[in-house]
């Protein structure tokens, strides 16, 4: 269905999100950091809801299906599905073209809050920003409250692993490696000062926010509900 999706009409959607931001458009565009209503908010630890465990269980039983699509929570959201706290992270597949190849019905989650989930079919590919398909038409929740990134289960090749914006973690807490690309379309910009890209240096605490999200992947993929 999605892959008949208007592409300008999400587009204008991303748009009207990026209006209702609390701040105005010089604002995103300068060299600061913006957070919101909680200026300085980084969490010790994430929280990771159920539904997220499950996903990312999925993703590692079906790596070359699946990829997934991460994103956390920089305040309290409250969205049509459910309500979210602050620093909760939230891991959700989308369908490569083996993955979309094999036609079958994917026991994806999506939550309404850390315990409970209701069912939702993988995002059909990555052709639009994953973190915003999530956000407005899975959670239907404002993307203003998010920052977002994508993994894969394979780790990036030499070349690319250089690259500013990935990291191989080369082993998770299962023991398995993980190819973490940190940028976001969208998502990302207002929160580290028009940045695409969770940066990897101490700006806007990006470094930082690399470490928590690490961790939490870590939490993801031992954690049972």
């Amino acid at each position: 269905m999605f892959d008949h999706f208007s592409r300008r009409a999400f587009i204008g959607a991303s748009l009207v999100a990026v209006g209702t931001l609390p701040y105005s458009v010089s604002a995103i565009a300068a060299p600061q950091c913006v957070s919101g209503s909680l200026p300085g908010f980084l969490p010790n630890r994430l929280t990771v809801d159920c539904a997220s465990r499950m996903n990312f269980r999925l993703f590692r039983q079906n790596p070359t299906d699946l990829g997934l699509a991460g994103v956390v929570s920089m305040t309290f959201v409250r969205g049509n599905q459910g309500s979210y706290s602050a620093g909760n992270l939230f891991l959700f597949p989308w369908l490569k073209a083996k993955g979309r190849a094999r036609k079958i019905v994917w026991p994806s989650v999506a939550p309404t809050d850390a315990t409970q989930f209701f069912q939702a079919s993988p995002m059909p590919n990555n052709y639009l920003p994953v973190g915003d398909y999530f956000c407005q038409f899975v959670l239907k929740a404002p993307v203003s409250n998010f920052i977002g990134f994508e993994l894969d289960a394979a780790p990036f090749e030499q070349g690319r692993a250089k690259l500013p914006w990935v990291t191989n973690v080369n082993k998770l807490a299962d023991g398995k490696p993980v190819g973490i690309n940190w940028t976001s379309s969208n998502l990302n910009r207002p929160w580290f000062g028009g940045n695409s890209c969770i940066p990897n240096t101490d700006t806007c605490n990006g470094l930082a926010w690399r470490k928590v999200i690490v961790d939490g992947l870590n939490q993801a993929s031992v954690g049972a509900c």
